[in-house]
């Protein structure tokens, strides 16, 4: 937990109507990242179309990286929502992570924008962004966990590592999006047979 880092509070101890407003700048940063790319998004432009003045968004975030953690924070309970609406309902283990892994690579395809804000958000020197990476990413282990039960943690970094590699050699337009998915599946069939 960073506690000894200057800068804005968490939005836990906000006032109702300061989390509203956060919120707000929160929601209308996710609608400018859904529909453009993030080194061309101003912070600026997103208090403009918040209807907040600059210095009130800094008082919620210290950076750009902060906000678009909270945003990534967002998208991605969105995506664990689909997940628990429609949980993978395969008897085997390897079938659940497929499922799993398979589901958050569309989610990336479908908004690649995403993911090339993960890889800045992995990277970033903002303590309190990469505090809330941190805990995105525990978070996205903890799903892999509850669609596999028995998987040691190996198993879960491995399948992670490759699924990250590839969307990172997809991204980058080193490789097509289907081999993403073909290395999580030669992966799960190298783990369970």
């Amino acid at each position: 937990m960073v506690t000894d880092v200057p800068g804005p509070a968490a939005p836990e101890p906000l006032r109702k109507d300061q989390r509203e407003r956060r919120a707000r700048i929160v929601r209308t940063a996710l609608r400018s990242l859904s529909t453009g790319d993030y080194d061309k998004i101003k912070v600026s432009d997103v208090a403009r179309d918040a209807e907040v003045a600059l210095g009130t968004l800094y008082r919620y975030f210290s950076s750009k990286e902060h906000l678009f953690a909270a945003v990534f924070t967002e998208w991605q309970d969105g995506l664990k929502r689909e997940l628990d609406r429609v949980p993978p309902s395969s008897d085997t283990e390897g079938d659940r992570l497929r499922a799993v892994l398979h589901h958050t690579i569309r989610a990336f395809q479908a908004q690649p924008q995403f993911y090339r804000l993960m890889i800045v958000l992995q990277t970033t020197p903002d303590p309190r962004a990469a505090e809330i990476y941190t805990s995105l990413d525990a978070l996205f282990a903890d799903i892999m966990r509850t669609a596999a039960t028995e998987a040691d943690e190996v198993v879960i970094s491995t399948l992670r590592a490759v699924a990250d590699q590839g969307l990172r050699g997809w991204i980058m337009g080193r490789r097509p999006i289907r081999s993403v998915y073909q290395g999580v599946d030669d992966t799960l069939r190298l783990v369970y047979g």
